[in-house]
């Protein structure tokens, strides 16, 4: 089990570094890193699952500007370990993920203040001297490991220290509460899409999102369906516009 501790702490520390290395690729979000916590527990079906629930109420969580969301990288990791080793599902992933992703989104607005401001000064010392090398070094390694090694240790902390702990703890939790924690995920899912929604709402897109949820809800499609439909129906936009020298052309040709 340690060795299994130890590589769900480095999916931790790789997730973490997302955003600071790669640009927010999403592939630190706990419906990607699941995959990898089922595969090294052993059981990739209940980590997806508990990765799918743990996505949908942190979808709208994402960085805009200054504004820091609730970790989802490292909590994510650490609540589908937590739910998969104890055997108590997407309720105890809400339970274990929300109290550790407030107390890494502290943890992260410390290291962008502290060792954020001492990387800075690094860096323009470094661009000062034209050393750009040195630059990327300070901007590659300060702020990312600052945020990556905690979140890692914190990780194999709660996973060796607290496993048993923490299942005996949810065996002592009366049931009504676990149904609540069930309805509760239910609804910070539905926080999540409506996060999403405000976020990228546009008057134009909003009426495919009602029809996708009208196939999806009432006709029984699934995903793939409905992608694939969503692909024609683009297809046939695109199609209908012509071809973007023509819309160049019609554009220019309006403005005069």
């Amino acid at each position: 089990m340690v060795v299994q501790f130890i590589l769900i702490s480095l999916v931790a520390f790789m997730a973490s570094l997302d955003e600071q290395l790669l640009g927010i690729t999403m592939l630190g979000r706990p419906l990607f890193t699941s995959l990898f916590v089922g595969l090294i527990l052993g059981d990739v079906q209940s980590a997806v699952m508990v990765g799918a629930v743990l996505e949908s109420m942190f979808m709208g969580s994402v960085m805009v500007g200054a504004a820091v969301p609730p970790e989802v990288y490292a909590s994510g990791v650490l609540g589908c370990a937590f739910a998969v080793t104890t055997g108590a599902g997407a309720a105890a992933a809400v339970a274990l993920a929300l109290p550790v992703s407030v107390f890494l989104q502290v943890w992260r607005n410390f290291c962008y203040a502290v060792p954020g401001a001492y990387a800075s000064k690094k860096i323009d010392v470094a661009l000062a001297r034209h050393d750009l090398g040195r630059a990327n070094l300070y901007h590659l390694t300060i702020v990312p490991l600052a945020i990556g090694i905690p979140s890692a240790l914190l990780v194999f902390c709660s996973l060796y220290f607290g496993a048993d702990l923490i299942n005996n703890a949810l065996s002592m939790i009366p049931q009504f509460v676990m149904d609540g924690l069930n309805v509760a995920s239910g609804v910070m899912a539905c926080v999540g899409f409506a996060l999403l929604i405000r976020t990228m709402s546009n008057n134009k897109l909003l009426p495919y999102l009602f029809i996708g949820f009208i196939l999806v809800t009432y006709l029984g499609m699934d995903v793939i369906s409905v992608a694939i439909l969503a692909a024609c129906v683009a297809a046939l936009n695109m199609f209908k516009q012509g071809p973007v020298t023509e819309t160049a052309e019609l554009v220019e040709e309006d403005d005069f």
